[in-house]
């Protein structure tokens, strides 16, 4: 299992998507398969559009960290 955290306005929870699918919500850790993912958030209004990327030697409480800003 691999963890990711996704970071975007804490005053505006949005869904993670990662490649189609909802994971959860922003600013929580999520767990995820190894593997390539294109990971983007629910709604408009963000950047960069999408992330996408290999997630992998991740740990629980040590995630990767993917940023995306509020426009």
């Amino acid at each position: 299992m691999e963890y990711i955290r996704v970071t975007f306005d804490p005053g505006d929870i949005r869904d993670v998507i990662a490649s189609g699918y909802a994971l959860g919500p922003t600013e929580t850790e999520l767990a995820v398969q190894p593997n390539y993912y294109v990971i983007s958030l629910s709604g408009s209004g963000y950047t960069p559009p999408y992330w996408y990327g290999v997630v992998s030697g991740t740990a629980p409480g040590d995630p990767l960290t993917i940023p995306f800003n509020k426009i």
